[in-house]
Order: structure tokens, then C-alpha cells, then sequence
């Protein structure tokens, strides 16, 4: 299920960036299908990047200061509802400048 979800999340930032709004309404359907499959998909843009972040593995580019921020998402950040328990099951694989 993750590659599923890895991959919708690809197509879904390749649309963006080509301003392809023709896919928004399916991308949100199926997104919504993964929600009700108990997956929550995260997609972390533009949040300050702290070292203590445990969700993310950061390549970091730059000097390392407190104002760094996620500039770039591969992955998301995935969890899962598992016996009424959000659990961790794909960190989010991050730029950060």
C-alpha cells in the first residue's frame, strides 16, 4: 500500500508543479479512500525543520541553523490508525535548507 501511496503522492506533485488542476478531483478522491482505509498521508512543504523530528529523515543542504525549513518533500510522512493508534509507517524523506 505504501508504493500505492508514494506513487499518488508523486503524480499529485507533478501536477501541481505543471499547475494541472485536471487531476485534483481524482487525486482527492483516492486520497480520501486511503483516509478511510486509516492511512494519514502528511506532506510536510515549508515546516521549520527541528533536529528532534523523529517523522522525517532530512538531507540537509546549507548551513545548519534554527530557521531551517522543509523545502522539498520525496516522501510523506505516513501513519496508520492500528487498534485505534496512529502508528508511524513511512517517515517522510525531506529537503531542508
Amino acid at each position: 500500500m505504501l508504493e500505492i501511496i508514494n506513487q499518488v503522492f508523486s503524480i499529485q506533485l507533478k501536477s501541481n508543479k505543471e499547475n494541472l488542476s485536471l487531476f485534483n478531483r481524482n487525486v482527492d478522491r483516492i486520497n480520501h479512500e486511503f483516509e478511510n482505509l486509516g492511512y494519514n498521508i502528511i506532506n510536510p512543504i515549508g515546516q521549520t525543520y527541528r533536529n528532534e523530528m523523529t517523522d522525517v529523515e532530512a538531507n540537509i543542504t546549507g548551513e545548519i541553523n534554527t530557521q531551517m525549513k522543509i523545502v522539498k518533500v520525496l516522501k510523506p510522512i505516513v501513519y496508520k490508525k492500528i487498534n485505534d493508534q496512529n502508528t508511524l509507517v513511512q517517515k517522510g524523506i525531506v529537503i531542508v535548507e
